[in-house]
């Protein structure tokens, strides 16, 4: 039995879980987003991923509502008692079922430490915040509406994105850039819905010409492409998880139109489920 098959026979079937590969990083396809909680409560057992874990979040949303208030009682004791069941139930009865508190969730679990958005465009949304979870432990919150390759390609930017670098472990130097080694892994979750386009009461996938431009185009300072960077962030990664969120897509054509373009784009055609 692999390290994940327990975890994800406990999954809602709606969720249609896959399993595979990134290299050697395992990568988790799935549904709604508050489902990676027991992935990554499995992931940190098997130690694929440090307890607590930076998140690396490629998202439309910054999911960062409190569930305290609501479901305070039901954290606080699991994260006396953690247990593979207790937060499978905690996602199933008292998650919201829009997948907008569970990044929060997991920093009050101790899953969690801070947390890096690209892509978060909602309400023009730009963040930098420090979440403190029941136990007064600080947690960094910082949301970009731009990818990877505009937050880490330029030099001159660090007083702007200064922040996000130390996070991630990222120095940009006069011959490039590099993830320094010898960090500690990070949880890679992209939900699809980043390479979305809300418009009025439609959602549409993004054309094929935007995944060419972002992710194959030279465009930074620095000799990268969007490419290099998901690669790169999926290279110090421990678990990548993909949430397909269809009902934010457009639907589930259009979700499968957007995991096909990530995939032959973002990942180079070096992933299939």
């Amino acid at each position: 039995m692999s390290n994940f098959e327990e975890v994800l026979s406990l999954l809602p079937a709606a969720e249609s879980p896959k399993q595979t590969t990134i290299g050697s990083v395992p990568c988790i396809l799935h549904e709604d987003h508050r489902w990676v909680l027991p992935v990554v409560y499995s992931a940190q057992q098997a130690s694929f991923l440090p307890k607590p874990c930076t998140v690396v979040m490629f998202d439309r949303h910054t999911d960062s509502l409190d569930p305290f208030g609501r479901c305070g009682h039901e954290l606080r004791q699991l994260r006396q008692e953690p247990t593979l069941q207790g937060v499978v139930s905690l996602c199933e009865k008292h998650l919201l079922r829009v997948d907008n508190d569970w990044l929060k969730a997991g920093m009050q679990l101790g899953l969690f430490d801070d947390a890096v958005i690209f892509g978060a465009i909602e309400n023009g949304c730009e963040m930098s915040k420090v979440y403190s979870d029941h136990l007064g432990n600080p947690h960094r919150i910082l949301a970009h509406r731009l990818l990877p390759r505009y937050v880490l390609g330029d030099a001159i930017s660090r007083d702007q994105f200064g922040p996000v670098w130390d996070i991630l472990g990222w120095e940009v130097t006069c011959k490039g850039g590099v993830f320094l080694p010898d960090q500690p892994k990070v949880f890679l979750t992209i939900d699809l819905d980043c390479f979305a386009i809300p418009w009025d009461e439609y959602t549409f996938a993004w054309p094929t010409k935007m995944f060419e431009g972002e992710f194959s185009s030279e465009r930074t300072k620095i000799d990268w492409n969007g490419r290099d960077y998901l690669k790169g962030l999926g290279s110090k990664s421990g678990l990548v998880a993909i949430a397909r969120e269809h009902g934010c897509c457009g639907g589930m054509e259009d979700a499968e139109t957007i995991l096909q373009n990530l995939i032959h784009y973002g990942f180079d055609g070096q992933l299939s489920f």
